[in-house]
C-alpha cells in the first residue's frame, strides 16, 4: 500500500509541477496524412507499476498435509507485484510501435491456508512467497486516429528472472484503448486482458509439523479489468503517461518518456 501511494504521489508531483507546453507524443510531430501527427520515431523511458489482484489456484501440492486441489478450491491468494522497467521503442510504421522492456520485479503471493478446516484444534500457517529479480520482455502497439481522436491495441509479453530458481512468473497483456486529443493532453478508456501464471516450491513451516514442501501453481481469477488514462506533453521531447485500472484485479502506472529522432 505504502509503495501504491508513493507512486500516485510522485506521477501527480510532477504532471503539477510540469509546463503547461503545447503536446501530448500525438501532437509533438510532424503532420501525417490529412492532419494527423505521429510521435517521434524514436522513444526510451522509465515506467513505475504497482498491481494488486487475486489468483486462483490451479494446482497445490502440500504432502504432508494431506491437502489437494479439491481442498484449496475458494482459498483466497491475494498478489501484490511492483516493477521498474526502462522500455525502448520505436515507430515502425505509421500505425506500428514497437518496443522492448527490461527491470526490476518484486511481489509476494499469499495463500490463505488458514481458511482450510482440518477437523482439528489447529490452523495451518498461510503460505507466502516473496520473491524478486528481473523482468524483460517486449510488446507492439497497434494505432490509428484523427485530429481529435485515437484508438489502439498493444500486446506485451514479460518474463521474469527471479532470485530463486524454485519460482517462475510469467505474464502476457492485451489492452484495448480510445480516447480524445487535446491541445495538451490525451485522455482515454480502454481494458486490461491479463493471463498470468506464477509458480513456486519451496519449504514453509507448519505447526506441530515443522517445515513442509509445497509446491503450488497460480493464475489470475479475473481476465478483464478497466483503465483510464491520460497522457501530457511536457515538452517537445518529454512525455508523461498516468494510468489507473480498476475491478478485481487494481494496479496504477506511471511513465516518462524522452522522444527523439525525424520523420
Amino acid at each position: 500500500m505504502f509503495r501504491r501511494i508513493t507512486l500516485v504521489l510522485l506521477s501527480v508531483a510532477v504532471l503539477l509541477l510540469a509546463p503547461a507546453t503545447p503536446a501530448n507524443a500525438q501532437n509533438a510531430a510532424a503532420d501525417f496524412g490529412q492532419g494527423h501527427k505521429l510521435p517521434l520515431p524514436w522513444g526510451i523511458g522509465v515506467t513505475l507499476y504497482d498491481q494488486t489482484q487475486p489468483y486462483k489456484i490451479v494446482s497445490l501440492d502440500v504432502p504432508l498435509a494431506g491437502i489437494d486441489i479439491g481442498a484449496a478450491e475458494g482459498l483466497r491468494v491475494d498478489n501484490e507485484v511492483t516493477s521498474y522497467h526502462f522500455k525502448f521503442d520505436y515507430w515502425l510504421l505509421p500505425f506500428l510501435d514497437v518496443y522492448l522492456l527490461g527491470g526490476y520485479i518484486d511481489g509476494s503471493t499469499t495463500v490463505k491456508l488458514s481458511d482450510v478446516d482440518l477437523g482439528l484444534p489447529i490452523l495451518l500457517n498461510d503460505l507466502r512467497v516473496e520473491y524478486n529479480g528481473y523482468v524483460y520482455g517486449g510488446g507492439a502497439t497497434l494505432a490509428v486516429g484523427g485530429d481529435t481522436w485515437f484508438t489502439s491495441l498493444t500486446y506485451d509479453l514479460t518474463r521474469t528472472d527471479l532470485d530463486t530458481t524454485d519460482s517462475t512468473v510469467q505474464a502476457w497483456v492485451l489492452t484495448p484503448r480510445i480516447g480524445l486529443v487535446f491541445e495538451d493532453a490525451v485522455v482515454y478508456v480502454g481494458a486490461m486482458y491479463q493471463q498470468a501464471e506464477e509458480s513456486h516450491e519451496g519449504i514453509f513451516e507448519m505447526p506441530y509439523l515443522g517445515q513442509v514442501p509445497f509446491s503450488v501453481v497460480l493464475e489470475q481469477a479475473e481476465d478483464w479489468n478497466y483503465v483510464v488514462g491520460m497522457s501530457a506533453g511536457l515538452s517537445q521531447h518529454w512525455v508523461l503517461n498516468l494510468e489507473g485500472y480498476f475491478g478485481d484485479r487494481k494496479s496504477v502506472l506511471a511513465a516518462l518518456d524522452y522522444r527523439f529522432g525525424k520523420h
